[in-house]
């Protein structure tokens, strides 16, 4: 992120400045305080001076630093009808702009928050909730190293504040972070911690308890803990549609599909993800329908249904393509590719996996890139290259080592021990099924191929 600096310019006199100073200047000797003494230790003398003469005009951060001292709210100083006014067209600028922080709206977030980020009148809390909003933006678009960086302001604004909501939020979206890093247990364990913290605040905001919930659901279909994963899911759905939150009941819908379809039920996957369809079409929420899609092509192939698992994988790139955002689209890309392998659509299946190569990396998507070599490794298979198709799954076998991934890296496994069991080579192939089965097997999200 580009350091910013800001200049303090002189500015305009005018009535309500000088009302501002003259206000600030008698609750000072009120109080009994130098000028010095109300400015320290962030402020100088000069700096509260020119204030008080009407010279300047104070950031909101300054005016609540000495307003605290004087034991008076910052409006106090405030009470032009000006002032206020644009008070509260900030307030609804940040508000603003911590709403587009969804998938859709990511870039949008992102953009509006640099901007409002070099106001000079944003106080500690505004500015606070602003590196919080674009942190999660950069989360839901998979550019963790750069919400790490947000976290790490907002951690510092927050302790000043000694705001439990506000560091709450942070945590929230520092776990998320960490499990978008790969890291899911190191996620699990910041989850916890942030639910245990959420009890012993007595903290009252459901929402992010369904959201703590779900991620943790979410967390344990990682690590191939289904049954956690759905006590954990059902227990967020409960609160969800209590509180009635249509967001949160999407993404639980979702992961509640992706639970049960690691336990091979496929009928209970599909039933939630026509739920999870329903939700997104209600919210008129593209990027979410396209993610539904994407898995329900993934379920018409498990069952057989290609022609289905085509369509969906088509119409997930046509929303991907046209609502973005772009970090989700090799992930489609890779199902659509695996459903051509399945069809027997070589050409087809090479094209889009190469286009989703070049894409993971391209946006330093390991995942993605790890699924395209699966991909990829198929169609090498069927030309009979299998030194090629092997080196394929090493290097997708070694992405998911690194992340932490043991379903898909057990699934990449089998494949390997599928593969030497083909070519005669019956030590290695159970070698691979050993590695596997201690990887914990669990059905990951690839379309698998017949053999």
């Amino acid at each position: 992120m580009p350091t910013r600096t800001r200049r303090r310019r002189v500015a305009p006199e005018s009535t309500a400045l000088r009302q501002l100073g003259g206000r600030l200047r008698e609750a000072r000797l009120a109080a009994g305080l130098s000028q010095a003494q109300l400015g320290a230790p962030y402020y100088t003398r000069a700096h509260v001076s020119a204030i008080e003469l009407g010279k300047i005009r104070p950031a909101m951060k300054s005016l609540e630093h000495m307003a605290a001292k004087l034991a008076k709210p910052a409006s106090y100083f405030m009470e032009d009808a000006g002032i206020e006014r644009a008070r509260r067209e900030l307030e609804f600028d940040v508000d603003r702009v911590a709403a587009l922080a969804s998938r859709t709206n990511a870039a949008d977030c992102i953009r509006d928050a640099d901007a409002l980020l070099e106001r000079d009148a944003l106080s500690s809390r505004q500015r606070c909730r602003l590196h919080i909003a674009r942190a999660r933006a950069l989360n839901l678009i998979e550019r963790q190293s750069e919400a790490h960086r947000d976290l790490t302001i907002a951690q510092r604004l927050a302790t000043q504040l000694d705001d439990h909501g506000l560091a709450h939020a942070i945590d929230y979206e520092l776990a998320a972070a960490t499990r978008g890093s790969g890291d899911s247990r190191g996620a699990r364990e910041l989850f916890l911690a942030l639910l245990r913290s959420l009890e012993r605040t007595n903290d009252r905001d459901r929402l992010l308890r369904v959201r703590v919930l779900q991620a943790l659901g979410a967390v344990s279909v990682d690590l191939g803990e289904p049954q956690a994963a759905f006590g954990y899911l059902t227990s967020a759905l409960e609160w969800a549609q209590d509180i009635g939150d249509l967001s949160s009941l999407f993404a639980i819908y979702y992961a509640l599909a992706v639970s049960h379809r690691a336990q091979s039920d496929l009928e209970a996957a599909t039933t939630y993800l026509q739920r999870a369809l329903a939700t997104s079409e209600l919210t008129k929420d593209v990027a979410a329908t396209a993610i539904v899609h994407n898995m329900l092509a993934v379920l018409a192939a498990d069952g057989g249904r290609l022609k289905a698992a085509y369509e969906h994988a088509d119409r997930a790139i046509e929303l991907g393509r046209m609502a973005g955002p772009i970090a989700y689209m090799a992930h489609y890309l890779n199902t659509k590719a695996e459903c051509a392998a399945k069809l027997g659509d070589w050409p087809t299946a090479e094209r889009i996996a190469r286009e989703s190569l070049d894409l993971g990396i391209a946006q330093g998507s390991q995942d993605g890139v790890a699924a395209a070599r699966v991909a990829l490794s198929q169609v090498f298979a069927h030309r009979g290259e299998s030194d090629a198709a092997s080196a394929e799954l090493t290097k997708a076998a070694d992405i998911y080592r690194g992340l932490g991934w043991k379903a898909e890296l057990a699934d990449v496994l089998m494949r390997q021990s599928r593969a030497a069991k083909a070519r005669g080579d019956l030590g290695e192939a159970e070698r691979f099924a050993t590695l596997a089965f201690e990887a914990t097997r669990s059905v990951s999200a690839f379309v698998e191929m017949n053999r």
